[in-house]
C-alpha cells in the first residue's frame, strides 16, 4: 500500500490504549448532529483499539469514517491527524519556497542587504556578508517572513523611518511617532501615509541624512514649531 493512501491517527499522549469508544453520534461547533453512517446508510459506532490506526483512502467506509472523525471534538482535543498527500504537499511548497527565499537573498545587493538588516534589527556593525549569511539563513528557515520583507512595497519608507529615528529627525515617545512637536502616527502605516502627503518634508529629511545642504520647507506644508 502506497504510503500516499494512508491518513494516520495517534493519541497525542498516550503511548497504549486498550480501547476507545467514539460513538456514532456528536455534536460538532456549529451545533449540528454528526451521525457515522456506513456505505449502506446504517448507523454504526467506531471503536479504536490502541493509540493508532490507519484509514485507507482507497476504501469507501475509511473515507467515511475520516470525514467524521476529523471534526469530531474528541479528536479534536486528544488525536493528530496526518494525511500523508498533504503532508507531502505541505513539505514540497515549504522546500520549493526556502529555495526560492534563499535565491533571492543570495543575489540581494549591498543597500538591500544593510535596508534589510534595518529592518529586522541586526547588528549592523557585522561585515556585509556576515549579515548576508544570516539574511540567507532566516530566509531558509522563515522564507514566508523574508519575502514579506524583502518585497514590502514599503520597504523603503520603512528603512527610512528606520534612519530618521536613529537621527531624531523623527522621535518616538509615549507610542506616538513625532516630527518636532507633531504626532505623526501611533505606527509605521500612519507615518508612511503622513510622509507621502508631506513630500516636501520627506525631501528634506533624506537630503539631512545623506548630509546634504538644507533646503526650506515649503510653509504649506503641516509643521510645527
Amino acid at each position: 500500500m502506497e504510503k500516499k493512501n494512508l491518513i494516520a491517527y495517534s493519541h497525542k499522549t498516550k503511548k497504549s490504549l486498550n480501547l476507545m469508544s467514539f460513538g456514532g453520534l456528536y455534536i460538532d461547533k456549529t451545533g449540528r448532529e454528526q451521525i457515522l453512517l456506513d456505505i449502506n446508510g446504517r448507523e454504526r459506532d467506531f471503536v479504536v483499539r490502541g493509540s493508532s490506526f490507519i484509514l485507507r483512502k482507497d476504501i469507501e467506509n475509511d473515507v467515511i469514517l475520516d470525514k467524521w472523525l476529523s471534526k469530531h471534538p474528541g479528536i479534536l482535543s486528544s488525536w493528530l491527524r496526518e494525511d500523508y498527500v498533504e503532508t507531502e504537499k505541505e513539505e514540497t511548497e515549504k522546500t520549493l519556497n526556502s529555495a526560492q527565499a534563499i535565491i533571492e537573498a543570495a543575489k540581494m545587493n549591498i543597500k538591500s542587504v544593510v535596508d534589510f538588516a534595518k529592518l529586522t534589527k541586526m547588528n549592523l556593525n557585522s561585515d556585509t556578508e556576515v549579515l548576508r549569511a544570516k539574511i540567507i539563513t532566516m530566509a531558509q528557515q522563515s522564507p514566508s517572513k523574508f519575502m514579506e520583507i524583502h518585497f514590502d512595497p514599503e520597504k523603503d519608507y520603512r528603512v527610512f523611518i528606520v534612519d530618521a529615528l536613529k537621527s531624531k529627525n523623527l522621535t518616538y515617545k509615549n507610542s506616538t511617532f513625532m516630527y518636532g512637536k507633531e504626532a505623526i502616527g501611533t505606527n509605521e502605516e500612519q507615518v508612511i501615509v503622513w510622509l507621502k502627503e508631506n513630500k516636501d518634508i520627506f525631501a528634506l529629511i533624506k537630503h539631512e541624512l545623506r548630509g546634504d545642504e538644507p533646503k526650506k520647507v515649503n510653509k504649506k506644508s503641516k509643521v510645527n514649531s
